[in-house]
């Protein structure tokens, strides 16, 4: 009977170590687990913030070139009404290229100055509201990819 008291302290004691080792090991797979799921949280919390502030440029971009687009709009909108009215006037420099040199030029005294119709005016402005609208883009594109694109770029090199 002596004999049996160490032997079953002894299996106790190795049940005990080996239960202990079985929770410790699964303490530290919890533990690398949590690091790595705080890790990833953090990862997003960083992103989430730099996408923020790329919504945040994009929208006052957006802003900025409406805004200048719509002015842009109204001037040429104020000038068609100003051709209309007769307080201004279109100017178109042109040539005739088969006029000879030597031909004197004829002229009327009553005459009117020369003057686009309606269709070439009309045509002029919508041809200058496209150009507004294309020269707005472009610059709007310009400014997302100095602001938005690079400054992306350069804040991925530096991490």
């Amino acid at each position: 009977m002596n004999w049996k008291i160490p032997l079953v302290i002894g299996a106790l004691l190795t049940l005990m170590s080996g239960v202990t080792l079985y929770y410790r090991t699964l303490y530290y797979d919890a533990e690398k687990a949590r690091k790595i799921a705080v890790s990833d949280r953090e990862k997003q919390q960083i992103a989430f913030e730099q996408l923020s502030h790329q919504m945040q440029t994009i929208s006052d971009l957006d802003t900025q070139h409406t805004k200048a687009l719509e002015h842009d709009k109204k001037l040429i909108t104020q000038l068609e009404r100003d051709v209309a009215t007769s307080r201004r006037r279109l100017h178109v420099k042109a040539t005739c290229s088969n006029v000879s040199a030597n031909t004197t030029p004829s002229g009327l005294d009553d005459a009117t100055r020369a003057r686009l119709d309606y269709t070439a005016q009309r045509n002029y402005f919508t041809l200058r509201r496209r150009i507004e609208i294309a020269e707005e883009q472009i610059n709007g594109l310009q400014d997302y990819v100095r602001r938005v694109v690079l400054s992306h770029q350069q804040e991925a090199k530096n991490e």
